[in-house]
């Protein structure tokens, strides 16, 4: 059977600040599962993109997938920092592909006004997509609660996909937690500074801040997208340094991820606290394949989500501060109980959430219309 090719055109950021939080998984870890899925593939980074011709040459594909529809032209995002695709751009990309897949990887439109006047540019998101929906053909969102209406508005399929993980960088063998506090990771805001400061937290519970930062991971990211080199990548003679380019953030990206990792390991358990995003965010299965049992907050009004791992054998949810408190109290007296989650999350990771599997599934489903099920 000949291989499907596919174009991926990933959102890439131009300073390693704003880029280290995107995960790996959803970003270049893409590679592997198309790897691993025999497809033949091709992938720009968006700081390149308008090269995006000379890249492709004379070359049509089965398949553009474009990650992600929100960061790519998000209105927090300025062009200056590489993500901005033009119109025209689109419709440059719309001719390569009969099946073109935009993917959207965060929460559009299920936000509540809170969240809204906390986080403004919430309120542009929709129009962002709908910017793009004129020349998909397809549409995952990580999102239960976007399905729906992505659907609905635009009449384009639309499938939920959680977000995945590398299966060969999930890790078996885990040394004993060096801390005995759960870490959490990401941005204080949305009301985060209260759990970080609760009086029953304080003893139990950190932030984790990234190992890379200061790191030569981080000074050649950023070499690789100074202004000198943007304003290379403007004539089309640079093109040969593209592979240079791609390769070395590729590599960046992976080993920046195993550090991630091992850093996540130095704690009793890893905690995801209330966020805008309604669905479970990549830290939560990172924390899973790090080999440490995650605490995540209970995602109202998403069963789908909730139905990807038991609560209290794969996963431990919490609604208040009292109930993380008790949680990661329980982690640190009972070793048993914390290998017994951490187990049982690793086998249903790797039976349904791997970017491996997760390819196959949104190829099948663009096949033949029928969703996965992911347990």
């Amino acid at each position: 059977m000949k291989p499907i090719k596919i174009l991926l055109v990933q959102c890439e950021m131009d300073n390693w600040r704003v880029a280290r939080p995107w995960s790996y998984n959803v970003h270049v870890g893409w590679e592997v599962g198309f790897h691993a899925n025999n497809v033949q593939f091709l992938t720009i980074l968006t700081p390149w993109i308008s090269l995006a011709k000379e890249i492709v040459g004379e070359q049509r594909f089965d398949q553009v997938w474009i990650n992600d529809l929100l960061w790519i032209n998000d209105l927090l995002i300025s062009p200056r920092h590489g993500g901005d695709i033009s119109e025209a751009q689109l419709a440059m990309l719309a001719t390569l592909a009969p099946v073109r897949v935009g993917l959207l990887t965060e929460s559009v439109y299920d936000y509540t006004d809170q969240e809204m006047a906390v986080h403004p540019h919430l309120q542009r998101r929709q129009a962002v997509v709908e910017k793009f929906l004129p020349y998909l053909t397809h549409v995952v969102a990580y999102d239960e609660a976007d399905v729906a209406k992505v659907e609905y508005g635009s009449g384009l399929p639309c499938m939920w996909s959680p977000s995945p993980v590398v299966g060969s960088l999930i890790h078996e063998d885990v040394p004993p937690p060096t801390y005995n506090q759960a870490f959490f990771s990401g941005g204080v805001h949305h009301g985060r500074q209260m759990w970080l400061k609760h009086p029953l937290l304080q003893e139990h519970f950190s932030g984790l801040s990234s190992p890379d930062q200061g790191t030569l991971y981080a000074q050649v990211f950023d070499c690789l997208h100074s202004r000198p080199v943007r304003c290379l990548i403007q004539n089309p003679l640079a093109l040969p340094f593209y592979y240079v380019y791609l390769n070395a953030v590729r590599r960046i990206r992976k080993r920046s991820y195993i550090r991630w990792l091992r850093g996540l390991q130095l704690g009793v358990a890893v905690v995801n606290l209330p966020h805008f995003v309604k669905s479970y965010t990549p830290r939560v299965i990172e924390g899973m394949a790090a080999g440490r049992p995650v605490l995540s907050w209970e995602i109202p009004n998403r069963p789908r989500n909730k139905a990807l791992f038991e609560d209290g054998k794969e996963i431990l949810l919490f609604n208040t501060p009292d109930e993380l408190a008790a949680h990661i109290q329980r982690l640190q007296s009972d070793a048993l109980f914390a290998q017994q989650i951490t187990e049982n999350a690793r086998r249903r990771i790797r039976k349904f959430h791997t970017t491996d599997k997760r390819v196959q599934q949104i190829l099948k489903w663009i096949q033949t219309g029928k969703e996965p099920i992911y347990q």
